[in-house]
Formats: C-alpha cells, structure tokens, sequence
C-alpha cells in the first residue's frame, strides 16, 4: 500500500505525520510512504532525519489584514495556491498514493484538494482543540476528518465525517512511563503536571 503524507510548518503537523508513518511502517514493512512538504521549512529536515523521502511544493500563508500590503500578500498567496495544486497533482500521479493524509500547515490544501478531486480517499488530522484555517477548509473536501479531541467536533458542519483518534505519539514516547519522566525532572509523582 502507498501511503502520502501532507504536513508542514511547525513540529505539531509534522511529528504527528512521522508517527503514523512509523507505526503504519510496523504493521506493514513493504508499504511506501511519500512525505510531502514546504520548500525550506522545517518539515525538509525533520522527515528525512525520521527515514522518510519528502517532495517539497511552494505555498505561501493567507494574510488577514485589511490593508494593501495584505492584498497584495493574498495575490502572491493565490498564485502559489495555483502553482502548487499543479505541483501537488504531479507528485501525486508519480507516486500513485492509495491514501494522503494531511496533519495540518498550508501544504496540506494544494495535496489534498488535488488527491480528493483525482478521487483518492483523503483525510485530516487535527491535533489541537481549536482547528487551523487550513483544516477548516479541508473539511468541506477530505473524506474523514481525524481529531485530536472529542470537543472539537462542534467547529465543523460535516461532523459525521469526524472520528476522535487523539494525536499520535511516536512509539518510543508512548512507551515511557509517566512516572518514570516526573521522576527524572524531579516532579512528585502524586502532583498533576501542567506542561
């Protein structure tokens, strides 16, 4: 099976992705898995350093500001949204995906959206309580919506697409022991931890 993985711009889209990929790499060691990512952002160093290849399309953020420079952002912001979906839809009719899933960052729009309309079953990670715009805006398209928290549900209309997986941790982390970690930082072990 061929796994396609859309993240980027910050570790909590990115390690949540790699750690899917490795437990999906454990109960499946031929299946491929193809990463792909934003051009020189930190998703270029992190998935290669996990194992994984990654292809890299350019996107750009949507600005909110009701200004001329934000306009003028949001022109350059739609031409790469343009350039990338056809980036996305190359990449993707190379490595021929049986699934893409995006974890969250601006990539994950040109990815999924050119997979859903190729008609490759798609879905969205979403690790945090409040959903990010990109998220948002994938919902509408992916065909399961994954969440990190039950309360979650309530920001999307599509709410029968959505299951409740709480956010993957890699292997290595889920293993230790909680009163193992407080007793190495030196934490009382009956104490609650807020991080």
């Amino acid at each position: 099976m061929r796994f396609m993985f859309a993240c980027g711009g910050t570790a909590g889209h990115i390690n949540p992705a790699i750690a899917v990929a490795g437990r999906l790499r454990e109960l499946m060691p031929d299946c491929e898995i193809l990463f792909v990512g934003c051009v020189r952002q930190m998703e270029t160093v992190l998935v290669p350093k996990s194992g994984y290849d990654i292809k890299t399309v350019r996107v750009c953020n949507i600005s909110r500001e009701k200004t001329l420079g934000g306009l003028a952002h949001n022109i350059k912001a739609l031409y790469f949204a343009v350039k990338s979906t056809i980036q996305a839809r190359r990449i993707i009719k190379k490595f021929k995906p049986d699934i893409v899933i995006g974890t969250g960052g601006y990539v994950c729009y040109p990815v999924l959206r050119s997979a859903s309309r190729l008609g490759i079953p798609t879905a969205v990670h979403e690790s945090n309580a409040v959903p990010g715009l990109t998220t948002k805006m994938l919902s509408k398209i992916v065909d399961k919506i994954m969440l990190g928290f039950a309360e979650s549900k309530r920001y999307y209309k599509h709410s029968e697409k959505c299951v409740v997986t709480g956010t993957p941790v890699r292997g290595e982390f889920a293993a230790y022991s909680k009163s193992k970690a407080k007793a190495e930082l030196g934490i009382s072990a009956d104490k609650p931890l807020v991080v």
